[in-house]
């Protein structure tokens, strides 16, 4: 859905409290009642109001990428992907966080989270949750959780051999999914995509090696008819129709998999992702979201305060619960409410020690599109030929040519 009306309060004009718009985030699950819960104890200093975003990541990113370079000052506090830090503080759209507030932001929050809303050393961002994704597999069919990649082609060979439900989940559609998966395997094997101030792409013979082992297992009975098609809610379908033993995908699926269908949550295992390369532990991509204050904002220091009071210890532990969303606060996870609910949370804490970020980037959108439209369909990769088109459009992307989001 569209951002409700251009008519929004402009906060103070009538003598109020300042009102801080908020946009991103402010549909899903439960967040209601945890901005509710901040204007409560905020008690007249400010008014937060959720406003409505499109569903979709690209047109959360188009509203406000539109409504930013246009300076609109009715925009205060924004939700963030976390790969658009750095091309919202690029572009100046964003408050670089002063010291104070950089601490406080901070405090006992993962490494990985953190880097997400940095930007040239700067802290643009509040890290508010954040996600890593697991392996998940039914025990029925799957006794003992696989270590390694190789271990899930020869279960799910082994199935088949038995005739029983073999495939293995995996997001491959052309989609931002598909490059988490991509980035999941290269990082894993030790690669990477760009240098570390995403000036060079880092494209090589590590690429290769992940790109043959999307097209080997793209091409074998162990991936679904429909793995070009498949994003999370299919291949959560997949495991939950009996069509797959085995997925990797986000924390949520215990929990929806317990409302969709209770049976096969009973049957749900659970382990970190599997190592791709011996000896080499999985590392996995990080999702989540970040809060910035807007550079245009008339109320920034109560931005920022609203900011903190909706990922404090009560709102993210309310938004674990309520929206599926990982906490970025470590001491969350040691909550025995939280732990009930996340009954993984000791794989989590152990991939979210080793999570890997996407590029960090201005120009990241461009390399997303570029990884998603040339690595599919998946089954069609090459992998010597494939590198050499990443290699040089990924370059081209970094160069400002090329394609354009």
């Amino acid at each position: 859905m569209l951002a409700g009306s251009t008519l929004v309060a402009c906060g103070g004009d009538d003598g109020g409290p300042p009102v801080i718009n908020l946009y991103g985030f402010a549909s899903a699950a439960g967040f209601d009642k945890v901005i509710a819960d901040c204007n409560k104890r905020a008690a007249g200093a400010y008014e937060i109001k959720g406003n409505l975003l499109p569903s979709d990541a690209d047109g959360q990113r188009e509203q406000l990428v539109r409504r930013l370079a246009a300076k609109d000052d009715q925009m205060d506090l924004l939700g963030l992907d976390v790969t658009w830090t750095a091309e919202f503080a690029e572009a100046g759209w964003i408050r670089e966080l002063t010291p104070e507030q950089a601490e406080a932001a901070t405090e006992d929050v993962f490494d990985a989270p953190i880097q997400t809303a940095t930007w040239k050393d700067k802290l643009y961002a509040i890290p508010k949750h954040t996600n890593v994704q697991l392996l998940w597999y039914r025990k029925s069919l799957v006794p003992e959780a696989p270590a390694t990649w190789d271990e899930v082609r020869e279960i799910a060979d082994q199935l088949e051999q038995e005739g029983k439900p073999h495939k293995v989940g995996l997001t491959a559609a052309q989609y931002e999914g598909y490059v988490v998966a991509f980035n999941t395997i290269l990082s894993s094997l030790g690669g990477t995509i760009v240098n570390e101030d995403s000036t060079e792409v880092t494209i090589d013979d590590t690429t290769t090696e992940a790109l043959e082992i999307l097209r080997d297992f793209a091409r074998s009975d162990a991936a679904s008819a429909s793995l070009s098609n498949s994003q999370e809610p299919e291949v959560f379908a997949q495991l939950q129709n009996g069509e797959a033993a085995m997925i990797i995908n986000w924390p949520y699926v215990l929990s929806a998999m317990r409302g969709a269908a209770p049976e096969v949550a009973e049957d749900l295992g659970w382990a970190i992702l599997p190592a791709f390369a011996e000896g080499e532990p999985p590392r996995a991509t990080l999702g989540g979201m970040n809060f910035a204050v807007s550079e245009y904002s008339k109320h920034p220091e109560e931005t920022f305060d609203a900011a903190m009071c909706l990922r404090d210890d009560k709102a993210q532990l309310a938004v674990a619960i309520d929206s599926g969303e990982p906490p970025v606060m470590k001491r969350i996870y040691e909550d025995p409410e939280f732990q009930k609910v996340y009954p993984m949370y000791a794989e989590m804490l152990e991939e979210l020690d080793t999570a890997v970020p996407r590029p960090v980037t201005p120009l990241y959108q461009n390399i997303s599109t570029v990884l998603s439209n040339t690595m599919s369909p998946p089954r069609d990769i090459d992998p010597d030929s494939t590198t050499d088109d990443l290699k040089s459009a990924i370059q081209d992307a970094l160069d400002g040519k090329g394609i354009l989001p």
